[in-house]
């Protein structure tokens, strides 16, 4: 039988260990670097088991990008989450975070993004989204809402990140970007208080899609950047994103990317990912072995208390196959014990319905305060704190 460690928060946090399972102290390798720029430095890698990338901080803080923020007015929560993350573990296929450093965008202006997003039109020539093809002053509504049907918004957001490198001058220097484009599968609008929606299809979205990354390509490469730094000959990295409308359950999806080398077309390639929450109609349907083991999973954990207790999970696929779950316990308790018996049981039930799967439990209050969290992954015991 094995056996689950319990350890405080606190405690976790002074030891300075990663919460989301470690790599038994195992260090990436980090290229030898003489940076004379005292202000810049990077963060030390930490071992972890989606080997994230150190980032380059500026006077020992993190360096914001200019658009930091715009996608929190535009996309939901879920969908946003993913669209970074996401484009994380995209930039990995071509910058290896052992050799490159994490930096926010900075090529690319608050300004210049929201001028890109919008129509393009006579007073706005950089607008990457479609021309609305009529004025609305000289038709009447039903026209103008018609056009927007016709002609929907298909961009809706555009997040940059640079990959960095040491330079000979004593600095960093991007030698890498990486740009996601979301798009809209559902536009939804109102003009003059009437609402409306068109669907996009995948074939819009990928044509739009690609015709904008060659545009901002071609931007960047001749002097769009809001930076003096030369970008010529850096590789450009682009991800389609299927941006899905708020109400539904499941987040969005990267669903193709193209690499821009200097000098060269892009080549284009399918991304096969899919969020699916869990239980619902989508898993019962299209997934229903791992809705199946997640029904039991809910059963027993719901079973665990005779208060009540929620649970949902939130799954990415990768090539039809379940690569990682994310599960919410949320309950109802009086003493600290209790959540000391439920994380260990939640523990012990994800190794036993999911022993392939990395799964991250987090368990919280009804008012939504975290008490403990569970990682589990395959071939390692699970990984288990309580907040004292």
């Amino acid at each position: 039988m094995k056996r689950w460690g319990i350890i405080g928060l606190s405690t976790m946090l002074l030891a300075g260990c990663t919460i989301f399972g470690g790599n038994d102290g195992a260090e990436q390798d980090v290229p030898e670097v003489e940076i004379t720029d005292d202000s810049l430095s990077v963060i030390p890698p930490v071992a972890s088991e989606e080997n994230h990338y150190s980032s380059v901080l500026k006077d020992g803080a993190y360096l914001h990008g200019e658009t930091r923020g715009y996608g929190v007015n535009t996309m939901n929560r879920s969908n946003l989450d993913w669209f970074e993350l996401g484009l994380e573990e995209i930039a990995k296929d071509t910058f290896d975070p052992g050799s490159y450093y994490f930096q926010e965008g900075q090529h690319l202006t608050r300004g210049t993004v929201v001028n890109w997003i919008n129509r393009y039109s006579d007073t706005n020539p950089d607008g990457l989204n479609p021309e609305l093809g009529v004025d609305d002053e000289e038709v009447d509504l039903q026209e103008s809402i018609d056009a927007r049907k016709q002609n929907p918004l298909i961009l809706r957001n555009i997040l940059e990140h640079n990959y960095m490198q040491p330079s000979e001058n004593g600095t960093y220097e991007t030698e890498g970007i990486v740009i996601g484009l979301a798009l809209y599968s559902v536009y939804s609008f109102t003009y003059e208080g009437t609402p409306d929606s068109q669907e996009i299809s995948a074939s819009q979205q990928e044509q739009a899609g690609k015709e904008a990354a060659e545009q901002i390509v071609e931007r960047l490469r001749n002097g769009a950047s809001a930076l003096e730094e030369d970008i010529q000959d850096v590789p450009i990295v682009f991800a389609l994103f299927d941006d899905k409308p708020s109400n539904n359950l499941n987040a969005g999806n990267f669903f193709m990317k193209g690499v821009f080398e200097p000098g060269q077309e892009g080549e284009w390639t399918d991304i096969n990912e899919t969020h699916i929450h869990f239980p619902s109609t989508d898993a019962n349907n299209d997934y229903q072995y791992d809705a199946d083991r997640f029904s039991k999973f809910q059963s027993d954990i719901q079973g665990f208390f005779e208060n009540h207790v929620g649970v949902v999970g939130k799954a990415r696929y990768e090539e039809n196959r379940l690569a990682k779950l994310v599960v919410n316990i949320n309950i109802q308790y009086k003493g600290k014990a209790e959540v000391v018996a439920l994380t260990q049981f939640a523990a012990s039930k994800a190794e036993e319905y999911f022993e392939e799967v990395p799964i991250d439990i987090e368990i919280s209050s009804m008012s939504g305060v975290i008490e403990g969290i569970v990682s589990y992954y395959p071939d390692r015991d699970p990984f288990i704190y309580v907040t004292n």
